[in-house]
Formats: structure tokens, C-alpha cells, sequence
């Protein structure tokens, strides 16, 4: 039987009331322990929300060179604004990422002690789009109520203490991104992919696309699976720190973009718990200095410091 990735309902999973809850319970479960990825549809990002999110950063990476290159986070010390081609390298056995990024952060007030760590750096925005960092914000809380919602369902399905991550993410380390992945050209090798394969490192990633073809997961099959959302489904994918908080529990799955002759958006949301949050007792990892080993190694402007 040819396996595929789970679907699942946000609006029956999250009424336990609904007559269909359990079954769709039973469906989140595989999904976390086996999977690692799930699609998810009926979510508050509708087509209107899409669309607005995709035009907003479809705009920024159309500016010329000069102009995104003044919010270029290879001039700071941080994760925040346009990252260039190849600006990223998430695998060592392969060439830098082919693709631009722009990333932007928490932007509320946070905690004295963490308002000078690198994520929770001030955000870098264009100023030749007035819209841009509106849309981006409002877009960031949505997937902030998502991913907490998301994370209820885990506790609940994996005999967490209600509310166990409420407090982990007061402030959180989350990261929104959109990647643009740029048409394929002759001159690529075998080693050159948008992304290369990965897990992600943080907790969770709600990941929006504009539906052309491009991710691939490695199933439980162990081959890698074409994922193919509807227009009204987002990707949900669960990476290290979940992995080590469920005591292996929750997978994270290991994914890859290669890309094709067409361009291609999407928006990960990764949401991630605060600084100073221990996620694996056992071996002693604490949140931020996890993702401080992984940014001062995948961001090349950050490797070369």
C-alpha cells in the first residue's frame, strides 16, 4: 500500500466535543510518531490570508538588487532581513542553498534578560513597501496562535500536562521566513538543491507554500514522498527539540526542496520556546544555546565571523 501523509481537520481536533475528534486523534498521532509531517486544512489561514502573505513578500524579492541588499542581514549579526543566494547552508555534504530568504522575528517586548540575544534581534524591514511589515506582523501572530493550538493537541495526545508549553513560550525564539527558489538553471549539480536534506531544529514549522510542487519527505517507507497540499491545507512538521522533548516520541523528519524549472514561494513559521527553556533534561539542552550552535553553522554570514 502506497503510503501517503496524513490530513487532518484543525476544526475537529480542536473540539473535543465533535463527534469525529477521536478518529481524527487517532490520524495526529500516527502523524507525529511516524510521519512527522501532517497536512492540515479548515485553519484560519484561508485563501485571502494566502494570497495577501504570498503578494507581500512576492513584492520584496521583485525589488532590485540595491534595494533589498539595504536590509541585508550579511551586514549584521543577526538572522533578520534578506539573505542572498546561497546565504544558507543546512548540510554540510552539499552546496550552499539555492534560493533567497527574508526572515523577521518576535517584534513585542520581551524579557530584560533576553532583549539583547541574537532571536530577539530588532527586525529589518523594507522601506520602499509600506504594507510589508503590517502584513508580515499580523501574519506572525496567526501562525503564533496555530502553533500553540498545535501544541495542545500534542499534549493531549501524548500525555503531556495541560498546558505544559504555555509558559516555554512566553517569549518565544520563533522565525518567519519565506524562501524564494528561483528556476532551476544548467549550470546546477546534483549537489545543489533549494534546501538540502535537513531536520528542522526547532520545536514546530507551519509551513504556507504557493502550491507548485517542490517539497519532499522521507516517509516512513524510508523513500522520499512528493508533498502535494491543497490550496487550503498548510504543512505541519515537527523538528530536534520536539524530537527531544518527547523522548523520540514526536520524529522529526529528515526533508529536502530540489526545485524544477519554475519559481517557487513558501512560508515556514518556526516556532520555537524561549532562551532559556531545557528541552532535554537527560542531556542537559537548553533551547537557545541548541539553535546558537545550529545558526553559527548553517547562516554563511555567520559561519565567517
Amino acid at each position: 500500500m502506497q503510503l501517503k501523509i496524513p490530513k487532518i481537520d484543525y476544526n475537529i481536533i480542536s473540539n473535543q466535543m465533535n463527534s469525529h475528534f477521536n478518529d481524527e486523534l487517532k490520524k495526529f498521532n500516527y502523524a507525529v510518531s511516524h510521519y512527522g509531517f501532517l497536512l492540515l486544512k479548515n485553519t484560519p489561514i484561508d485563501e485571502k490570508v494566502k494570497n495577501n502573505i504570498l503578494n507581500t513578500y512576492k513584492e520584496f524579492f521583485a525589488l532590485p538588487f540595491e534595494q533589498k541588499n539595504k536590509v541585508n542581514m550579511a551586514l549584521t549579526s543577526s538572522n533578520r532581513g534578506w539573505g542572498a543566494p546561497q546565504g544558507e547552508q543546512v548540510n554540510p555534504d552539499y552546496n550552499p542553498d539555492y534560493k533567497e530568504i527574508f526572515d523577521s522575528g518576535p517584534y513585542q517586548k520581551v524579557k530584560v534578560e533576553f532583549k539583547d540575544l541574537t532571536y530577539y534581534s530588532k527586525n529589518l524591514w523594507p522601506d520602499q513597501l509600506p504594507s510589508f511589515k503590517k502584513n508580515v506582523n499580523c501574519y506572525y501572530d496567526l501562525c503564533t496562535q496555530i502553533g500553540m493550538n498545535v501544541l495542545s493537541f500534542i499534549e493531549y495526545s501524548l500525555d503531556f500536562s495541560e498546558n505544559f508549553f504555555r509558559d516555554k513560550f512566553e517569549n518565544p525564539m520563533s522565525l518567519l521566513r519565506c524562501n524564494y527558489y528561483p528556476p532551476r538553471t544548467s549550470t546546477l549539480s546534483s549537489k545543489d538543491f533549494g534546501i538540502a536534506p535537513h531536520t528542522d531544529y526547532g520545536c514546530l514549522t507551519i509551513l504556507l507554500t504557493d502550491n507548485n510542487p517542490g517539497l519532499e519527505i522521507k516517509n516512513p517507507s524510508n523513500e522520499w514522498e512528493l508533498v502535494l497540499p491543497e490550496s487550503d491545507e498548510v504543512i505541519i512538521n515537527f523538528g530536534d527539540m520536539l524530537e527531544f522533548w518527547s523522548d523520540k516520541k514526536i520524529k522529526a523528519t529528515s526533508h529536502r526542496v530540489y526545485g524544477n524549472n519554475n519559481e517557487r514561494y513558501s512560508i515556514p513559521f518556526f516556532f520555537n520556546p524561549q532562551y532559556d527553556t531545557i528541552i532535554s533534561k537527560k542531556d542537559n539542552i537548553i533551547a537557545g544555546k541548541y539553535l546558537s550552535k545550529i545558526y553559527d553553522s548553517t547562516y554563511s554570514h555567520k559561519k565567517n565571523k
